[in-house]
């Protein structure tokens, strides 16, 4: 009896787990097709149509969005671990409202994502044992 109800407390958090590690998935995509396009635009520029920039923003704005609202809901949120998700959700949720400048923001995301990795590998853990 005792297992089914610990089974049930579980649940939720591992919801939040997944829903962050879609939104990283989703941050990360955006950026590598992003790069991809900057370095090698002879092979990759077939993906630069008229809605690129839209849904490339579009990408990252949810994903941060995920990140953040999980790292909210998270039992952790009070921890430096959850802090920095919702600061990287936030980071990469706000970044496509700078423009242009859109790289130092997301120079940040990229450099502090090993670590939103590590986080979330730990919390997957904790969560599924």
């Amino acid at each position: 009896m005792s297992e089914i109800a610990m089974n049930e407390a579980v649940r939720p958090r591992r919801g939040w787990v997944i829903t962050a590690w879609v939104g990283v998935v989703m941050v990360l995509i955006a950026m590598l097709v992003v790069a991809a396009v900057i370095i090698d635009k002879p092979h990759f520029g077939w993906m630069v149509k008229s809605l690129f920039l839209e849904f490339i923003s579009a990408g990252v704005m949810i994903g941060g969005l995920l990140v953040l609202l999980a790292g909210f809901f998270l039992p952790e949120r009070k921890t430096w671990r959850g802090i920095t998700l919702m600061l990287w959700g936030l980071i990469a949720l706000t970044s496509p409202g700078f423009g242009l400048m859109f790289l130092l923001p997301w120079g940040l995301v990229a450099a502090a994502l090993p670590l939103v990795i590590a986080i979330l590998i730990r919390q997957s853990r904790i969560s599924r044992a």
